[in-house]
């Protein structure tokens, strides 16, 4: 007796055949040559393999001329053979053809599928994706960020066209509250998922359907100050309420200027320096003017502080680095990675 789930697979593999119109072709093609090999052989005289090459040559309309039949029953096989030849080879050209042709218009209009694992998803419009996207890129090449595919998804294709994006970012459209938009993207399988939608409530449902579809870390922009705890209900690992922040760098401007020059160094790797948070086993248990020294001398970085599960910075000199404590450090930015 057949066990049940190999019967299962053997209708699955099935249906899949039925639908696909290039292996139906191919499958035809195949079992055709095997019939004229299998009948070449039986007439002519000769191995299996000789007349399957045969066969093969004769449907592609090739005729080398090397093997010829020799019987009348032969001719006629061989006349068959470059009739259906003709007809099932053209079709799966063109079924290839339309192939290539529909896989290349979809990537073009972004509504392919990308089958990345553990990657980074930018879901959003505006400037900001390309800010992200170009900080994003800049942290993998100087090794703060891991070195992963990087896809940016668009909620239309104005959007897309409103944003240049280097050519290694893979480029998709669709409604990000559709699962269909996020399963393309391969949510799934991200590391994390970043959300930038110029609507709260569209963050909102987006963050619910990606909690539930993967494990990646969300990160989303919000809007208003309201729907930050909303997000964080919906499952947000992290929430930056960006305009909070742009209108008090704005009102900062005013009375120090110099804070907001520092503050626009520091967050971006184009800047002379760059705050960053790095892992120093070797410094836990050190005191913070020890640890200070240490990273001066080592690798020119500043220590501000730690953080555990909250920052903690300008400790008192004598105070220990807390084991399992991430560095908080300002470096150059042309300094190269941590350990």
């Amino acid at each position: 007796m057949i066990p049940i789930p190999i019967v299962w697979r053997l209708l699955r593999v099935r249906i899949k055949v039925r639908r696909n119109r290039l292996v139906q072709i191919a499958l035809a093609v195949l079992l055709l040559a095997l019939g004229f090999a299998i009948l070449f052989a039986h007439f002519e005289g000769v191995d299996f393999y000789t007349a399957f090459y045969w066969a093969i040559i004769t449907m592609a309309t090739i005729g080398y001329g090397d093997i010829t039949p020799q019987t009348g029953a032969g001719r006629a096989v061989a006349m068959v053979a470059a009739v259906a030849g003709i007809s099932t080879f053209t079709a799966l050209v063109s079924v290839l053809a339309e192939y290539f042709i529909s896989s290349s218009l979809r990537r073009m209009m972004g509504m392919h599928r990308v089958k990345y694992s553990g990657h980074y998803v930018v879901i959003g419009q505006g400037s900001s994706i390309e800010s992200c996207v170009n900080e994003l890129l800049l942290a993998i090449s100087s090794g703060d960020a891991e070195p992963r595919p990087i896809v940016v998804v668009f909620p239309s294709e104005e959007e897309r066209k409103k944003v240049e994006l280097p050519e290694e970012v893979e480029v998709l459209v669709g409604d990000p509250t559709n699962q269909e938009t996020l399963e393309r993207a391969h949510v799934k399988d991200a590391s994390h998922v970043i959300l930038a939608l110029e609507d709260d409530s569209k963050s909102v449902f987006a963050t619910l359907m990606i909690k539930r579809m993967s494990s990646a870390k969300v990160l989303v922009e919000a809007l208003k100050a309201e729907s930050v705890e909303l997000l964080r209900q919906a499952g947000a690992d992290r929430v930056i309420l960006s305009r909070s922040f742009a209108g008090r760098l704005l009102a900062s401007s005013i009375f120090e200027p110099e804070v907001v020059d520092v503050i626009d160094d520091l967050t971006t790797a184009l800047g002379r320096y760059d705050i960053s948070v790095i892992l120093k086993r070797d410094l836990w248990g050190m005191s913070y003017v020890e640890a200070l020294r240490k990273l001066r001398s080592d690798c020119g970085c500043f220590l501000l502080g730690y953080y555990t599960d909250q920052p903690v910075l300008n400790p008192s000199l004598d105070e220990a680095i807390p084991e399992g404590a991430r560095l908080i450090v300002i470096k150059p930015a042309v300094s190269t990675g941590n350990d």
